[in-house]
């Protein structure tokens, strides 16, 4: 069974947050943990999902390329060395879940840009894991503490992908009709099923061996409870929509949840997924640290990435606001 927690014991790890196919950010994370690493200053690169979906122009998202870059630097350098953790821009992919916000439908323009390396990178993102737990008593998440989830931790660390795709692949072979099915789908939506499996994911026609992967999607999310596990994992809008007193109380019970068989208590939460506004990084609480690396930071160039030591005790998130570094700033202005 998979496991979805890693756990981290010793060395140093350089945290980057949601990239959205920016890759000039992207680079100069690169550089920037080459000359820390081949010092002997970083062990560990560590993105926390949501590498993909550039907000911007078709023509200024690198969110492809970015995610193939990584893959050979994680071949170079060492799967233990360069990790990425899921995000929920990631996550559809793995199911052919459209994923739009505001005016941006992300899913179409990745899925059109994958081309000829399509299995390879969904295939690496269905390998992710969710967490990162240390020594430090610091936890890595994507999205950060999920108030919904805490009751499913052993659900969360060997969730399976393939068997959620898998059963809903299974019941679409056995339909009586299938064809019904797909009628079902555009009278939903208004729009002919092949016209839209084609703008979604890229699917060519009937005789396309994924044919039937927008309709799986739809089972999916509707029909599996897992999947709304998932999706809370992902998706969550941490302290927004509860009181503070409340969002404190769920953020020490969420840690305690996932401290079971860590390597320490699990203290403190760093994660991204939501815009700070006041810069690179908002403290939300003395148990969670926001941190921005480019497009959720206010402005861009306050983008920050934290320098976390897996083994050196952390009790407080205001203790690694120390260990935030700026990224974006030009060093010769």
């Amino acid at each position: 069974m998979p496991d979805r927690f890693l756990n981290l014991t010793e060395g140093v790890a350089m945290i980057v947050t949601d990239l959205h196919g920016d890759r000039d950010a992207f680079d100069r994370c690169l550089e920037l943990f080459s000359r820390l690493y081949w010092r002997g200053d970083a062990q560990y690169l560590i993105f926390l999902g949501d590498l993909i979906h550039g907000y911007g122009k078709p023509a200024d998202d690198s969110s492809v390329k970015m995610v193939l870059d990584l893959i050979a630097l994680r071949n170079e350098l060492g799967a233990k060395d360069v990790i990425m953790l899921l995000g929920n821009h990631e996550m559809p992919h793995i199911y052919g879940v459209s994923l739009a916000k505001g005016d941006n439908e992300f899913t179409p323009r990745f899925e059109h840009a994958l081309g000829h390396h399509r299995e390879r990178v969904l295939s690496f993102f269905e390998s992710l894991p969710f967490y990162i737990r240390t020594k430090a008593g610091v936890m890595l998440a994507h999205a950060g503490p999920s108030l919904d989830v805490i009751s499913q931790v052993e659900e969360l660390r060997h969730f399976d992908h393939r068997a959620l795709l898998d059963d809903a692949t299974a019941m679409i072979h056995q339909a009586d009709d299938l064809e019904s099915l797909y009628r079902q789908y555009t009278a939903i939506y208004g729009i002919a099923y092949d016209e839209l499996a084609h703008y979604t994911l890229a699917i060519k026609g009937h005789d396309d061996p994924r044919y039937s992967h927008l309709l799986r999607a739809l089972l999916i999310s509707e029909r599996d409870p897992r999947f709304k596990l998932l999706w809370d994992t992902l998706i969550t809008q941490n302290e927004m929509g509860v009181t503070e007193r409340v969002y404190v109380n769920g953020c020490q019970h969420f840690l305690r949840a996932f401290s079971v068989d860590a390597p320490a208590a699990q203290q403190v939460i760093v994660s991204g997924h939501i815009v700070t506004p006041g810069g690179g990084h908002t403290v939300v609480n003395r148990f969670h640290l926001r941190v921005s690396t480019a497009a959720h930071a206010r402005p861009r160039e306050a983008g920050e990435v934290l320098l976390l030591d897996c083994a050196r005790p952390v009790d407080n998130a205001l203790t690694l606001v120390n260990h935030l570094r700026p990224l974006l700033v030009d060093p010769h202005s």
